[in-house]
This record gives C-alpha cells, sequence and structure tokens, in this order.
C-alpha cells in the first residue's frame, strides 16, 4: 500500500508545476556525481529537494538512517566484466523493509535491479562489462526503503 501511494504521489508531482524541481535530479551532471547534483540543486530550490533522494551525507528528514538504508557497493574484475554485490544491512519485517536495488550506469542505463520481499536478505549482484573511458567509471546504485524512501550510493570502477 504505501509504495503505491508513493508512485502515485511522485506521478502528481511530476505532472504539476513542482514537477520542474525534479528536473536537475534527472539531468545531466557534467563532471559532477549525482549525489553533487542533488546537493547543488537543493541549495538553490531550498529543503525541498533534499528530501527526495538521500544519500549517506544528506539523510534530510530520516537523519541517523544512512547507516541501514545506503547500499555499499563492492566489485570484483574479471578480464572485462566486473560482478558487482550490492548490500543494505537493514533488517527485514512485513511492516519496514528494503524493496529494490537498482544499479545505473554514468549514462543512465539501467544495468540490472533486483526486488525484495520482506522475507528476503537485501543483498544482490550484477555482472556489468568493464567501461572503456574514464566517463563511464561511475556506478549509481539506489536502495528503496518501503518507510524511510530512496537512497543512493555511487563507486568508479577503474579503468
Amino acid at each position: 500500500m504505501v509504495i503505491n501511494e508513493r508512485r502515485k504521489f511522485l506521478k502528481i508531482l511530476a505532472a504539476g508545476p513542482a514537477g520542474a524541481l525534479l528536473v536537475p535530479l534527472f539531468s545531466e551532471t557534467g563532471n559532477q556525481t549525482l549525489a553533487e547534483e542533488v546537493e547543488k540543486a537543493s541549495r538553490r530550490r531550498g529543503r525541498f529537494l533534499q528530501n527526495v533522494i538521500f544519500t549517506k551525507s544528506r539523510e534530510g528528514v530520516w537523519k541517523g538512517k544512512a547507516g541501514s538504508h545506503v547500499p555499499s557497493i563492492s566489485a570484483k574484475r574479471s578480464g572485462d566484466t566486473v560482478t558487482l554485490t550490492v548490500e543494505t544491512t537493514h533488517g527485514m519485517s512485513e511492516e519496514h523493509y528494503i524493496v529494490r536495488h537498482t544499479v545505473v550506469s554514468a549514462k543512465g542505463e539501467v544495468l540490472g535491479n533486483k526486488t525484495f520481499s520482506w522475507k528476503d536478505e537485501p543483498v544482490s549482484t550484477y555482472e556489468v562489462k568493464m567501461p572503456k573511458t574514464d566517463e563511464e567509471q561511475a556506478v549509481f546504485v539506489t536502495s528503496f526503503c518501503s518507510k524511510h524512501d530512496l537512497w543512493l550510493a555511487h563507486t568508479k570502477l577503474e579503468v
């Protein structure tokens, strides 16, 4: 129920005048990481954007929750592929659990995702191609909590 309500809210928000506030979150980030772009947009637009996507350094309304919500990323290279393991150290109960992990490339391509049941451990693994250029090194990972929203982490895959 909570997830469907949030989805409806985001659709309504994006369709209305407030949708313009969301544009900086999904625009090209240039030399900045998405987390840096969110921080920059938050300073321009006030506190609203600080409470849309959460990071280790930007916990917003969920202050003190980063430790169990920000996904950790480990990478192991083998030839031209990298195995990414994503873990969120979050307890799982029927009312409060990690719903999903998503891995996104620097170009915005979804490299993989996994949806969890409250009975699952919030750990996921993905095989990705090693980036060919420095610009493609960034990988972004989100962890969505049924109660504490969307959390973002990123890493660089070494060329």
